[in-house]
């Protein structure tokens, strides 16, 4: 919270006040009307300031796509206040269902709606009555049937517990002044492997007179916490894998514009343009990515058996997602999966090269960490590496190292390693100079 003095309820009113004034500017905008002519204005309610043109300019800026925006009423592009897109890159598939946070005129709706298709569902969740009924007008104008609009609060959704495949925002949630209820709220609709996408405003230290106004939490800046405590925030509520996988930085001319514009209480123009340069680079928005983990008893129904010929793509997928090295296919009949239902959720693998090997490529899908699995799938893999004649395991992590010192790995100089083992594709590759080198004797 800051150093605002407003309670909770006083921070709702006046962020539902603000918005529903905002739907009824001629062409949109939280800092207020955009002219019909270019001009230095927010790139959206949270985003930097820019030329643009009110026709679709603001969420064009956004990351959205002309495919995107062609077939949308003009009312729900004009009337978007995100500060990102945050269906740019999600995996949003037909039959799913979507449920978007803070969905104002209804343009993140829309576009979901159309991803999701005549078997898949939206739910658009707003606070604001004004909002959820301009939302209705443009899902009724667009003819999309496949959509419904929710009147409430973020911090206690109407929405049933595990219904939902996927939960969207776009600039939403920096606006609550209980997170950590929001965080919770995601976790509890969303089923098992469900994923979230989140447009957001992140700071760093912002000034006090941004911190003190309730114009500045209204106007997405005073509300906004640091990206780390967004991402604990969101893994203390439950959800695995969550990282940020884009960001645009604010630079001190964008947030002069901002700030001038949100009357955050900043004074003067040169206020705003000092408070700027002392925020310039402590402001961004981010895209947050994470997914609900099942419960641990389905570790149970997880087989680890010997990786098939078919299963190639799927660990390279899960490689991937690692950013770790994708020489599979010559490797394969020394990797291990971990399956369920069909699915391959984990994998690891070594190289072998007779009585020494490299253990690699260790991945488990967040929805099924915390279970176990890495144990079990090294443990397979040590059975069948002694069972083929191995003495020595190898490996090369930036990121496990205390995880395989508790297996029984101990570091080592990288150079004492046997030739046909500095010779693989990882102790070769650039990407990996400075990680850790460790061996275990697997035959005592």
């Amino acid at each position: 919270m800051g150093d605002q003095q407003f309670s909770e309820q006083e921070i709702k009113e006046a962020v539902r006040s603000r918005y529903a004034k905002a739907i009824q500017e001629p062409s949109g905008g939280c800092c207020g009307s955009v002219p019909t002519q270019p001009v230095q204005i927010g790139g959206s309610c949270c985003g930097p300031a820019t030329t643009s043109t009110m026709k679709g300019g603001m969420v064009k800026l956004a990351g959205y796509g002309e495919a995107d925006l062609e077939s949308l009423p003009p009312d729900a592009v004009q009337n978007s206040f995100g500060c990102g897109n945050p269906l740019a890159f999600a995996g949003v598939v037909p039959g799913q269902t979507v449920l978007d946070i803070g969905s104002g005129a209804g343009i993140d709706c829309l576009i979901a709606a159309e991803r999701v298709g005549s078997a898949g569902r939206v739910i658009g969740l707003d606070m604001t009555p004004e909002m959820i009924e301009r939302a209705r007008g443009n899902a009724s104008e667009a003819g999309v049937i496949n959509v419904e609009f929710r009147l409430g609060e973020a911090e206690k959704m109407p929405v049933e517990d595990g219904s939902v495949d996927w939960v969207i925002s776009n600039c939403v949630i920096n606006l609550s002044p209980d997170k950590p209820a929001v965080f919770r709220e995601i976790a509890r609709v969303l089923r098992p492997e469900g994923r979230i996408s989140i447009s957001d405003i992140v700071a760093e230290a912002l000034p006090a007179p941004i911190l003190q106004s309730r114009d500045a939490w209204t106007g997405c800046l005073a509300g906004a916490i640091s990206e780390p405590a967004y991402v604990r925030g969101l893994e203390d509520a439950g959800l695995r894998g969550v990282h940020v996988s884009s960001r645009i930085v604010y630079e001190a001319s964008q947030l002069a514009g901002l700030f001038a514009s949100s009357s955050c209480g900043c004074g003067s123009p040169a206020d705003a343009e000092a408070l700027a340069r002392i925020a310039a680079g402590k402001i961004w928005s981010g895209r947050f990515e994470g997914v609900k983990p099942y419960p641990s008893s389905v570790a149970a129904s997880v087989a680890i058996e010997p990786a098939r010929s078919s299963d190639l793509p799927a660990i390279e997928a899960l490689l991937a997602e690692e950013d770790l090295h994708l020489d599979v296919s010559e490797h394969l009949a020394h990797f291990l999966v971990a399956r369920r239902q069909g699915k391959v959720v984990g994998c690891i693998g070594m190289e072998v090269y007779g009585p020494d090997a490299l253990f690699r490529s260790l991945a488990v899908t967040p929805a099924y960490r915390g279970m176990g699995l890495a144990h079990r799938l090294y443990g397979a893999l040590v059975e069948r590496a002694v069972a083929q004649g191995v003495r020595r395991a190898y490996l090369l992590t930036k990121t496990i190292a205390p995880l395989a010192e508790a297996w029984g790995f101990q570091r080592f100089d990288r150079a004492e390693a046997p030739l046909a083992i500095r010779e693989t594709t990882e102790f070769r590759g650039s990407c990996c100079t400075s990680a850790v080198a460790l061996r275990r004797d697997l035959l005592v």
